[in-house]
């Protein structure tokens, strides 16, 4: 399989996901294949294979630019570093659909932020965090152990 075909099946695949715990969060089937975090874990398994199948560490310098500019003109390095970026935002996607609901946040407030955190990543959780704290969240309510 080539970098192109596994890029284009993460990136393919991740934002159904998105779309649907969206649309759908309380839905049985989005609980159970998005929310408790199983496409993450699928998403983070990929990474997994790509990273020790293909990813070659020789000359990797993560201590400047240039040097992860160099490491990631790699295809394979491209498509993993995609990979982890898609897990990440889903996973922080997840956490603020589930806090919010918990929260007793509509859909209608909540999805700005998901929006935000699926295209912009950390933007969606300042978002998220702003909504939350101006309708009365306090800190401790956005920690993961609570509701």
């Amino acid at each position: 399989m080539s970098p192109e075909t596994v890029f284009q099946l993460a990136n393919g695949a991740a934002p159904v996901a998105w779309l649907f715990m969206i649309l759908a969060p309380r839905s049985r089937v989005v609980r159970s294949a998005i929310l408790n975090g199983v496409f993450v874990a699928v998403l983070a398994a990929l990474y997994l294979l790509v990273v020790v199948a293909h990813f070659n560490m020789e000359g990797a310098d993560f201590t400047s630019l240039a040097g992860v500019t160099a490491l990631l003109s790699d295809p394979w390095a491209m498509t993993a570093g995609w990979i982890h970026y898609l897990a990440f935002d889903l996973l922080a996607g997840i956490i603020i659909t589930k806090k919010g609901l918990g929260l007793g946040m509509h859909r209608v407030l909540l999805l700005p932020c998901q929006l935000a955190t699926f295209m912009l990543g950390p933007v969606g959780i300042m978002l998220f965090v702003a909504v939350a704290i101006s309708r009365g969240a306090r800190w401790s309510d956005l920690a993961l152990g609570t509701p």
